[in-house]
């Protein structure tokens, strides 16, 4: 019983989609489940998560017209929806005093900036594009190509299922950034046709929407005469799920008010 009592209790947001499917489904021997929410115009407002087949819980859909319910039981709540939905909860979760994991891509610019400007120094948050563990450390890697002499140019490509909305995927957008940094590409190519030959100050991102692929990225390095490939291939969704509870058990024992990344985690 005391093992039971002292588990994490998480709140899942985005709780119907296929990342919180997973994150619910993975969650149940090790995090007790206290909160799940859809958009309020979710025809599963109101079902039970054995209702609609997920896990035998009698925890239901709770609107997001009513978060902050839905999130007073929690420890962490991870958040898996739309960057407009991110932008009206993040206060939410201020105001109740709630650490908060969002692994929600397809932010623009303004929007990620007025997300951090509203979550740092208030409540521990962790941002990311990506929770897999592998692809965090594919990261990792990604910072040393500024060691490569300067012949060498990189290209991403990546892969994802046809109902992906977002593109390029924020993984890849991720990626393009760090390499940007450690290499110094200054501008980003996502449609070669639409250019003449490489620059040096281009990194090409090319993207692919193809089946059911859960998610595939391919970091190219090419040199005159050789290439290096470094690619992170995801054949299941728990590879998300396991990493960001994962990030919600490191949450847990967080008490410093402000943003951290999957490398916190993964440096532990």
């Amino acid at each position: 019983m005391d093992c039971i009592m002292n588990r994490t209790k998480i709140c899942i947001v985005g709780a119907c989609g296929r990342l919180g499917t997973s994150i619910i489904q993975e969650s149940i021997k090790n995090f007790e489940i206290v909160g799940a929410v859809e958009a309020a115009n979710s025809p599963n407002i109101g079902k039970s998560l054995i209702n609609l087949g997920i896990i035998e819980s009698d925890i239901p859909i709770t609107s997001s017209d009513d978060l902050s319910s839905a999130i007073s039981k929690a420890d962490v709540t991870i958040s898996a929806t739309v960057p407009d939905s991110e932008l009206v909860n993040a206060p939410i979760y201020v105001e109740n005093n709630k650490k908060i994991i969002i692994g929600t891509t397809g932010f623009s610019e303004k929007q990620y900036s007025k997300l951090i400007s509203i979550l740092d120094q208030k409540v521990p948050s962790l941002i990311t594009s990506n929770f897999s563990i592998g692809m965090n450390f594919l990261y990792r890697l990604s910072e040393l190509v500024g060691l490569l002499p300067e012949e060498f140019e990189i290209s991403i490509n990546e892969k994802h299922h046809s109902k992906k909305i977002d593109s390029p995927s924020g993984t890849a957008l991720s990626l393009a950034k760090i390499i940007s940094e450690s290499k110094g590409y200054e501008n980003l190519i996502f449609d070669r046709s639409k250019h003449g030959k490489r620059e040096k100050s281009e990194l090409e991102v090319t993207s692919e929407r193809i089946g059911g692929t859960p998610g595939i990225h391919e970091v190219n390095i090419a040199g005159q005469y050789e290439i290096l490939r470094l690619e992170h291939i995801v054949f299941s969704r728990l590879a998300f799920a396991r990493g960001a509870l994962s990030a919600a058990h490191w949450l847990h024992d967080v008490s410093e008010p402000r943003i951290y990344s999957m490398q916190d985690v993964i440096s532990r």
